[in-house]
C-alpha cells in the first residue's frame, strides 16, 4: 500500500485547517475597547465598516471610528435581548467573511484596502441576493444611527442631537406629533 498519497492528503488537510482557523479567528488587532462586549474581531469589523461608510475626509470630515462607532455598537448590542444580539453578531460575521464568498477578492473584509471595502459594501447594496441587501441595510442603519448620535458630527451638521425624542420636555410640551397636525389626531 502506497502511503505517500495519504501522507500528502493529511498534510494538505492539516494546512487547510490551520489556514482556515487563522483566517477566521486570528490576525485581529488588540481591542480598542478593553472590557467591551464586542470581541476584538467584532471591534475590528465595526471599525473597518465604520470607516468604509464614513471615511476620513469625506463630506463630513469625521470618520466613523472618530465618531466612536465601535463604542456605540458595543453599547447598542449590550442593550439588546440575547436573540437580536446574536443576530447583530452574525451580521458582523457575514460582512467580514462575505468577500471570501462573493469577492471582489478572496479575503476578509478587515484585510481589504479602504477602496475595496467600499466596493464590497456597494456590491452588498446592489446584490441580487436579498440576504446580502438586507445585511447591508441593517449594518448601514445601525452605523448611521451611531454616526449621527456623535456630538462632533452633529456640530458639523449644525443639528442638535436629541437622544430621547419622544420623552416629554419639562416646561415645554415640544412640537406636536406628525408635523403639527395635532387636530387630525384628536
Amino acid at each position: 500500500m502506497n502511503t505517500i498519497p495519504w501522507l500528502f492528503a493529511a498534510v494538505a488537510l492539516s494546512l487547510a485547517v490551520v489556514l482556515l482557523v487563522r483566517g477566521i479567528f486570528l490576525g485581529y488587532p488588540r481591542p480598542a475597547l478593553p472590557g467591551a462586549m464586542l470581541s476584538p474581531k467584532e471591534q475590528a469589523i465595526v471599525a473597518a465598516c465604520a470607516d468604509a461608510l464614513f471615511p476620513p475626509g469625506g463630506p463630513i470630515p469625521i470618520s466613523g471610528t472618530d465618531a466612536g462607532l465601535v463604542g456605540y455598537m458595543d453599547r447598542y448590542l449590550r442593550g439588546l435581548p440575547p436573540a437580536p444580539r446574536l443576530l447583530g453578531r452574525l451580521l458582523f460575521l457575514s460582512v467580514e467573511h462575505g468577500p471570501w464568498v462573493f469577492g471582489p477578492r478572496r479575503a476578509r473584509f478587515t484585510r481589504l484596502q479602504p477602496g475595496e471595502r467600499a466596493t464590497v459594501l456597494r456590491q452588498m447594496a446592489e446584490s441580487r441576493l436579498y440576504f446580502r441587501r438586507v445585511s447591508f441595510l441593517s449594518m448601514r442603519t445601525m452605523m448611521t444611527m451611531g454616526y449621527l448620535a456623535d456630538p462632533a458630527v452633529a456640530r458639523v451638521m449644525h443639528i442638535v442631537p436629541d437622544q430621547a425624542p419622544f420623552e416629554p420636555r419639562a416646561g415645554n410640551a415640544g412640537p406636536p406629533p406628525f408635523g403639527g397636525r395635532e387636530e387630525a389626531y384628536a
